[in-house]
């Protein structure tokens, strides 16, 4: 089944912190299905630094929002929520929301997952 996006919603009780053991390994998934050339490898090293450091603070991460890549990682700003997205549906995005359900489960991170929540795919899903 093709998906625009996978939402995961987080427990109330959530704090942004204890994404940190988790963000690399989740990093290193969209990174790699973006496949960036190494001028943007070396912008991606940087930004997971600064995604990080945000995560330490207690605070929202910036996510993954490269232009041109092919997977994004949103952090919505009004709710504790992460979002895996592509611009155009893809049997890809469950593959990858799954990967990154097996590392937030690992690290005990509690979580709902969602699919296709966004407003684009809901406005091009009524088109149909």
């Amino acid at each position: 089944m093709k998906n625009w996006s996978g939402h995961f919603i987080f427990d109330p009780s959530f704090q942004w912190k204890d994404l940190e053991k988790a963000f690399p390994s989740i990093w290193e998934i969209v990174e790699n299905e973006s496949k960036g050339n190494q001028e943007e490898t070396q912008m991606d090293q940087i930004n997971v630094e600064l995604n990080l450091d945000e995560i330490r603070k207690n605070s929202k991460p910036m996510g993954f929002i490269r232009d041109g890549a092919r997977v994004r990682l949103v952090f919505p700003v009004d709710r504790k929520e992460m979002i895996i997205f592509r611009g155009v549906p893809s049997e890809s995005i469950r593959e990858l929301s799954e990967q990154i359900g097996k590392i937030l489960k690992a690290k005990k991170i509690k979580y709902t997952l969602n699919y296709d929540k966004m407003l684009l795919s809901v406005i091009k899903s009524r088109k149909k």
